[in-house]
C-alpha cells in the first residue's frame, strides 16, 4: 500500500519541527499537520539547554539560530538565580546556568517565534511538508498504519502513514484519539499572570530593577517572579490572589501598577503579551500506543518553575527520530518493544522534572504570611534532577550489568569538546551529528584500539548508521583534553554512543565493543542482516 508519507506529525511547534528535521535528514519523507496559519508570534519558552543545542548544530543550524532566536547570556546576567523574602533580602542563590558537559554554557536564551520560523525555513528547505490552517480531527489506527482526518482550505482529508507523532500541545486531539489519558501531578493549582514586554529603545531594559538577574519574590502579599527575555526582552509572573479573575488583571491599568515596582513603565517599554495560565503538572503514563506516539506537550505538562517543559520535548523529538528510523527502515523488526524502551526512558525522567517543578511551585506561591516564614527557614532546595540521566530501564546497559567503574556513566548524556580532525575543528555534534551511532575510541587506551570483526562492522554501518572516531590518531585531536580525562577517569578503551548522544555501553577490549554493538542490534531487531 502507498501512503502519504511516512511519518505524519501533528503540531508544527519546535517539537514537531525538530522531529521532522531528524527524520529528513536520514531520508524519510514527513509532513508536518498544524492548525494556525502562521507561526504564533507571542513569545513562550525561554531557554534552549546545552544538549538540545547540540542537535541543532549536527543539523548545520547553529549560526541561523544564534543570528535569529538564540544568545549565550552568560557574562550578561548573572549564572544564579535569587529567591528573594518579603523584605528584599536574598535568602538563597541557586545556580542556573553554569559550565555543561557539552563544553558550553548550560542554557541559552530563546525567542520562540523566532525559533520556530528559522526551524520551519530549515524544514521546508529539506523537503519537509508543511501544510497549515490543517486541523486534525481524528487519528485511527488501522494496525498496519495510520489514518489522519483533516480539514483545511481545501476542504477533509484522509492522511496516511505507517506512523503518527502528536506534537499538538496539551490539548492533544491525537492523545484523545488513542484514548491516552493524562494523570495529574498531587500538588496546589495556582493562577498566574505572564506579561512580556519588549523595551522601547536598545538600552530601556538596563534602567529595570532586576536587569541583570533572575528572582523569584516569595512575598505572600503576592508572589511574583522576574526572568530575563530575549532580545533585552523581559518576563513577570504574578500570582493571583483568590479574588482576582483572569479578565481583571489581564487589563493595563492592571498591569503598569505592578511592573511600576520594577522601573517599568508604558514611557519604556511595550506589551508583547499577558495571559492568565493554571500551573499543573501531568504526565501519560504511556508516549505511544501502537502506531501513534506522542511528544513534548502532548505527553506531560510542567510548571515553568525550573524551564524544563520545551526542553523535555525537544528531547523527546531526539530520542524518538532515530527509533523511527529503525522502525521504517525494518518494518519487521520489534518496533513496539523499540518505543516501549522510548517511553519508559522518557517517562522517568520527564516525571521527575515535573515532580521537582510543582514542589517549587507549591512553595513560591505560598501566600500564607506564616506558612512563609517557616519556608522561608527551610534548607534550600536541592538542585533539580538532571535531565541528563535516561529512566530504566532502556536502550542501554543496565548498570548492574557492568563494570563497577561505567555504572555512573551508562544511560548518561556523553560529554562534548573541540576536535581537531585535520583541517577541521568543532564538536562531536558538529563533525558526527545526532543521526547515527557513534564509537569513541581512545589511541593507546587499556586494551590497544577496536577491532571489529568484518560481519559486525558491516552490520553497525548498515543498521545503526554507524561511525567511528580515533583520538590521538591521524591528525585527529582532543584539543581541551575532556574525551581523554574521561576515557582514563572510567579506564576504558572506547564508548558506544547512541544518535542522541546518550551512552549505551562502555568497552574495555574489542571484544567488549564487538559485544555492545551485538546487544544493540539484536535490541532493536530481529533484522534480516543477522
Amino acid at each position: 500500500m502507498r501512503y502519504d508519507c511516512d511519518v505524519i506529525i501533528v503540531g508544527a511547534g519546535p517539537v514537531g519541527l525538530t522531529l521532522a528535521l531528524l527524520l529528513a535528514s536520514n531520508g524519510h519523507q514527513v509532513t508536518i499537520l498544524e492548525r494556525h496559519p502562521a507561526v504564533y508570534p507571542l513569545p513562550r519558552a525561554v531557554g534552549l539547554s546545552h544538549d538540545n543545542l547540540r542537535i541543532y548544530d549536527g543539523l548545520g543550524l547553529h549560526n541561523v539560530l544564534f543570528e535569529e532566536a538564540l544568545a549565550d547570556v552568560r557574562g550578561i546576567i548573572s549564572d544564579n538565580a535569587e529567591l528573594v523574602d518579603s523584605s528584599g533580602q536574598v535568602i538563597h542563590s541557586a545556580p542556573f546556568n553554569w559550565p555543561s558537559k557539552s563544553g558550553t554554557s548550560f542554557t541559552f536564551n530563546l525567542h520562540q517565534p523566532a525559533f520556530e520560523e528559522a526551524l520551519e525555513k530549515a524544514c521546508i528547505s529539506r523537503g519537509v511538508s508543511v501544510v497549515r490552517s490543517s486541523e486534525v480531527s481524528n487519528v485511527i489506527d488501522m494496525n498496519s498504519h495510520v489514518q489522519v482526518l483533516a480539514t483545511g482550505p481545501g476542504g477533509a482529508r484522509t492522511w496516511s502513514a505507517p506512523y503518527v507523532v502528536g506534537c499538538d500541545g496539551t490539548n492533544s486531539i491525537v492523545r484523545q484519539s488513542a484514548g491516552i489519558p493524562f494523570i495529574e501531578c498531587p500538588g496546589r493549582r495556582t493562577d498566574w499572570l505572564v506579561v512580556d514586554v519588549r523595551p522601547k529603545w536598545e538600552n530601556a531594559a538596563e534602567t529595570w530593577k532586576d536587569f541583570h538577574t533572575s528572582r523569584t519574590y516569595l512575598d505572600p502579599q503576592r508572589p511574583r517572579v522576574s526572568v530575563w527575555g530575549s532580545k533585552r526582552r523581559r518576563r513577570w509572573e504574578f500570582a493571583l490572589l483568590p479574588h482576582e479573575d483572569a479578565e481583571t488583571v489581564s487589563k493595563p491599568e492592571f498591569i503598569w501598577p505592578l511592573l511600576a515596582e520594577f522601573g517599568c513603565t508604558p514611557e519604556s517599554a511595550n506589551f508583547e503579551r499577558s495571559a492568565v495560565y493554571t500551573v499543573r503538572g501531568r504526565w501519560c503514563e504511556t508516549f505511544y500506543k501502537g502506531r501513534v506516539l506522542l511528544s513534548g506537550d502532548a505527553a506531560h505538562q510542567s510548571p515553568q518553575f525550573i524551564g524544563q517543559g520545551l526542553n523535555s520535548g525537544i528531547r523527546d523529538a531526539n530520542s524518538l527520530a532515530w527509533r523511527l528510523d529503525l522502525a521504517l527502515r525494518y518494518p519487521e523488526s520489534n518496533w513496539p518493544r523499540t518505543f516501549q524502551d522510548w517511553s519508559v526512558e522518557r517517562l522517568g525522567g520527564v516525571k521527575d522534572l515535573i515532580k521537582a517543578s510543582v514542589t517549587v511551585e507549591n512553595l513560591v506561591s505560598i501566600t500564607d504570611p506564616e506558612q512563609a516564614k517557616t519556608r522561608n527557614n527551610m534548607p534550600p532546595l536541592r538542585r533539580p534532577p538532571s535531565p541528563e540521566q535516561l529512566g530504566s530501564p532502556g536502550m542501554y546497559i543496565c548498570p548492574s550489568e557492568a563494570d563497577a567503574s561505567f555504572s555512573d556513566a551508562l544511560g548518561v548524556l556523553f560529554i562534548d569538546g573541540i576536535i581537531r580532525m585535520g583541517k577541521k575543528e568543532g564538536r562531536l555534534c558538529d563533525l558526527f551529528g545526532t543521526l547515527g551511532w557513534l564509537i569513541v575510541e581512545l589511541s593507546g587506551g587499556s586494551d590497544g584500539q577496536v577491532s571489529l570483526s568484518p560481519k559486525t562492522s558491516s552490520l553497525f554501518s548498515t543498521i545503526l548508521r554507524g561511525k567511528s572516531i580515533v583520538l590521538a590518531e591521524n591528525n585527529i585531536e582532543d584539543t581541551t583534553g575532556r574525551f581523554t580525562s574521561w576515557f582514563q577517569e572510567h579506564n576504558a578503551m572506547g564508548v558506544l554512543l547512541r544518535p542522541d548522544h546518550y551512552v549505551y555501553g562502555i568497552a574495555k577490549s574489542s571484544a567488549d565493543m564487538e559485544g555492545l554493538i551485538q546487544r544493540a542490534i539484536e535490541h532493536a531487531g530481529p533484522f534480516e542482516e543477522l
